[in-house]
């Protein structure tokens, strides 16, 4: 197998590694490379502020000789200071008599004064070899007063100097520097990579034995907050799909059964008039009836895990339709009396205010006719189920349907509505085929209407859901708490 090279570990590497060398690149740049035309945005800015100094206390006449001669000795630079006819007012040799201002140089100011009063700010500077030294210099010329008729001009000069060995002495230090950050840049940031990679693996190692059906792998995110969330919530979801399996499996099982027997016994009476009851007409009907209520199972086990397909994957619409769902109840209840009467089973039905609501009627009546079912299939051996519908307040209603039974634990109740989930002990077997509940919860959840269940163990259950809509008639006068036997 190809290892693949594009790991947390080798990312967090490289790109602290770029961050690193463009650190250094940095350094080169600035110190290397714009070093000289640093140094003279600096001298230049430093002569410009001199000038501003000198003007504003000369304008002011706040200046001293010593306060100029210690300005000019603070800045190393030459200062002279002239008047309209070009006479010295002022002067400091920083150069003994090597400056551009001063000594033998000072002949030539006059073509300096010319270009400052020609400027239209009154300023001109410039660097200037110093034919001396043969170095360069930074002069400054200011004209004081009107251009058209100065009082007087500032002369400023300061070397520049030579930075040759300084910037050999600086990229040696910065080379140094840079092959230091460069190898304790890539140590850190490669156990940093190891330290941010290693509850990634730690969880993806987990997640393998996941991939292999192995549901009791943990999942360890130690080390930092979002890898601990992660890990809960991989734990969570490794408990889940362990419980949704082990329910897939018993799905299985319970649907095989459910298919096997009827399968069995249409088989077994197809055969049984195929070699005994042929030519005895009684025996043929009696066996026919027998595998007629066995296709009929196996055709109601079929249509229910179609119709649980269909709500589950929302391809089938709701046809909405107003309706009075008391009027509903009535009219399912009657269907249960043959049940009453063979088997000995008591409907209760409190269902008196008159209440209509907006749903798909079809599906409404699946949702009745199933948690009746339910009960009945799992009431006590009193066989009595009661159904009461009450009213919340003027826009909603809840039906109850509670049986006698032997109630759910509480550890099983968010699980009385899965799909996978069937409750074999206690149950009689009567009507349906263990897919009600789950089928009841996908219409309502389609209805987007409340419902839920509520258990005590010996006592029994009550399954209940919300419908909205209004009251139709308000009966303030009857017995609403009364119970009639249907």
């Amino acid at each position: 197998m190809k290892k693949n090279f594009k790991t947390i570990r080798n990312t967090v590497w490289v790109y602290f590694a770029i961050f690193i060398v463009s650190i250094i690149a940095l350094l080169w740049f600035s110190f290397g490379v714009s070093l000289e035309s640093t140094y003279k945005r600096t001298k230049t800015k430093n002569i410009f502020d001199t000038a501003s100094y000198i003007l504003t206390g000369w304008s002011q006449d706040e200046f001293t000789t010593d306060n100029l001669d210690l300005l000019a000795y603070d800045n190393d630079m030459c200062i002279l200071i002239q008047d309209a006819y070009g006479n010295r007012v002022y002067s400091y040799d920083m150069m003994a008599n090597n400056c551009l201002v001063h000594g033998i140089y000072s002949a030539g100011l006059y073509k300096y004064r010319a270009k400052a009063v020609a400027s239209s700010s009154g300023i001109y500077y410039a660097e200037v070899k110093n034919p001396r030294f043969n170095n360069d210099t930074m002069l400054f010329v200011m004209v004081l007063g009107d251009r058209a008729d100065p009082s007087g001009y500032i002369f400023l000069n300061t070397s520049l100097e030579p930075l040759d060995s300084t910037k050999t002495i600086i990229n040696s230090q910065i080379f140094q520097i840079s092959i230091m950050l460069l190898v304790l840049g890539l140590g850190i940031s490669y156990f940093l990579a190891r330290l941010i990679e290693t509850p990634i693996v730690r969880i993806t190692k987990s997640a393998k034995k996941l991939g292999h059906g192995d549901y009791s792998a943990e999942f360890d995110g130690r080390g930092y907050s979002e890898t601990e969330t992660l890990a809960e919530t991989l734990n969570y979801a490794a408990a889940e799909i362990s419980k949704v399996d082990s329910l897939r499996r018993d799905l299985i099982a319970n649907i095989s059964h459910d298919l096997r027997t009827p399968l069995t016994m249409v088989k077994a009476y197809a055969e049984m008039i195929r070699d005994l009851s042929g030519d005895n007409p009684v025996k043929r009907s009696e066996h026919v009836n027998i595998i007629i209520e066995e296709s009929d199972r196996l055709a109601a086990l079929v249509n229910d895990i179609l119709d649980l397909s269909k709500l589950e994957s929302g391809s089938e619409g709701l046809n909405l339709s107003k309706f009075s769902i008391t009027k509903k109840i009535h009219e399912i209840m009657g269907r249960y009396t043959l049940l009453s009467e063979q088997q000995g089973y008591s409907f209760y039905v409190n269902a008196e205010t008159d209440f209509e609501t907006e749903a798909d009627v079809i599906k409404i009546e699946q949702v009745i006719y199933n948690l009746i079912n339910n009960a009945v299939n799992y009431t006590g051996d009193n066989k009595n189920v009661y159904i009461n519908l009450l009213i919340k307040d003027k826009d909603t209603a809840r039906i109850e349907i509670t049986d006698t039974g032997k109630g759910i634990e509480p550890e099983l109740l968010p699980l009385i509505f899965d799909r996978y989930y069937r409750a074999e002990k206690n149950k009689r077997e009567v009507i349906g085929t263990g897919l009600g509940l789950s089928i009841v919860k996908q219409i309502l959840k389609r209805h987007n209407f409340k419902f839920g269940v509520r258990s005590e163990l010996g006592v029994g259950s009550t399954f209940w859901f919300e419908v909205k809509g209004r009251v139709i008639e308000e009966e303030g006068e009857k017995e609403k708490n009364g119970l009639s036997e249907n």
